[in-house]
This record gives C-alpha cells, sequence and structure tokens, in this order.
C-alpha cells in the first residue's frame, strides 16, 4: 500500500502541475508545438471548452488530494511517533470528487480520440498540440492510472455513487446548450457556439446527442468505479 500511496502522491503532484502550466499556457496564447489552435481559446474564452474544465477541475481535485493525505499523514504521525506511515485510503468524499473529475477527462480524451480528431479538417494530431497535449492526453491518461491503481477508499463505494460521475458533463451541458440556444440564427444552431459540432447544425438532435453523452459519461464512470475497486484495492 505505501508503494501505491507514493505513486498516487506523484502522479496527483504531476497531474496539478501540468493542469497549471496548460490553464495559463491556452490562457495567454503560449504556442510551444507549432502555431496550432484547434478548440483553443486565449483570455477567460478558454473555459468555454468542457476540455479546460475537466482538466482544471482534476487538477484542483488533485490539490485537494495533496493537501488531505499530506495533513492525514501528519495527524498519523503526531499521534504515533514511533511510526511514520502513510495514509491508506481516502474518505468517502474525496474519491467521489476522485471519480467525477476523472470521468470527465476520460471523456473528453476519449471524444477527442474516437470523434473530435477523425473529423477535424487539421488532421488527427491538431487537437494534440500545445495544451491540448496534455488536456486530451497525459492529463487524462494520469489521472486514470492514479484513479484506478492507486486510490483505493476506505470505505466501500456503492455502485449508486458512479451516478456522481456524470455531473461535471451535465452541469456543462446546461451552460453548453443555454448558449446554443441564445445564439440561434434562423432557428438553427452555429458552429460559433455548437463548438463541439455535436447537433450538426439541427436543433432536434439535442434529443438524442444529449442522452447518448450522459450515457457515455456513466460508462466510463462504471468503468473506473469497476476498476478502482478491482485494482486498487488490493493489498
Amino acid at each position: 500500500m505505501t508503494k501505491r500511496y507514493t505513486a498516487a502522491y506523484i502522479l496527483n503532484i504531476c497531474i496539478f502541475i501540468l493542469t497549471l502550466f496548460s490553464t495559463i499556457s491556452m490562457i495567454i496564447g503560449f504556442q510551444f508545438m507549432g502555431d496550432i489552435k484547434v478548440l483553443s481559446s486565449k483570455n477567460l474564452a478558454a473555459f468555454r471548452y468542457f476540455t479546460v474544465d475537466s482538466n482544471v477541475l482534476a487538477g484542483l481535485v488533485s490539490l485537494v488530494y495533496l493537501i488531505y493525505m499530506a495533513g492525514n499523514k501528519k495527524d498519523k504521525k503526531s499521534k504515533d511517533s514511533t511510526t511514520s506511515l502513510p495514509p491508506k485510503a481516502m474518505p468517502l468524499w474525496l474519491s467521489l470528487l476522485k471519480l467525477g473529475a476523472t470521468t470527465g477527462v476520460t471523456l473528453t480524451m476519449m471524444v477527442t480520440v474516437c470523434f473530435l480528431a477523425p473529423t477535424s479538417s487539421r488532421g488527427f494530431f491538431a487537437l494534440f498540440m500545445n495544451s491540448n497535449f496534455f488536456f486530451h492526453f497525459i492529463i487524462p491518461v494520469l489521472c486514470i492510472l492514479s484513479f484506478v491503481f492507486c486510490e483505493g477508499s476506505e470505505k466501500k463505494v456503492s455502485f449508486k455513487y458512479t451516478l456522481t460521475g456524470i455531473i461535471p458533463m451535465f452541469l456543462y451541458s446546461i451552460y453548453y446548450t443555454t448558449n446554443i440556444l441564445l445564439h440561434l440564427e434562423n432557428g438553427k444552431p452555429t458552429n460559433r457556439y455548437d463548438l463541439y459540432g455535436f447537433l450538426g447544425g439541427k436543433l432536434s438532435n439535442a434529443w438524442f446527442v444529449l442522452p447518448a453523452i450522459y450515457l457515455m459519461t456513466w460508462g466510463f464512470s462504471i468503468l473506473l468505479w469497476w476498476g478502482n475497486k478491482k485494482l486498487s484495492q488490493k493489498k
């Protein structure tokens, strides 16, 4: 368990640092892999993308994890000066935060790999350049590895809690849909506000696109929950 705790700690430090670097880079327009700007915006406009929002959430949750676990370890040492064992597992509330954040970035990565990148007019790898290299690939992979293999929960996380994985996407979908409805042109959504092109110019598509995204998100949440239950709990 100590090795897993150490690995989780290192992974969460990397997640937080890379999230901070990538977010600042996108906001200020820092291009370190060529002048390619796909699903990218400067200043606060960057936060209109679920990619950025989900990764920032993951970075903040990793920071909470680091602070909580460090404090927990310190408390253990103060109670028993003869041992310096690290905390063995997360409390339920932190496990649920981790599940929600990891589900969000998993959705970001999989939608990019399976839908956005293959249909991009700029080419597949254009969506993995600059900050998006970390947002769409590195940070999600680190989050999945840490949650599934290293971050055990001190209490059993029952199946019903997999629904918490949908919350970040559900909240974002309210903003996304509302923004489209407020900026219709001749009763149709525009690419400027349908950022990911999910509706394909037809507002009626929302009736099956939104449920499909919710189900997909829940599916990822279930897989992460199952992986965490089977792998991170092993001694």
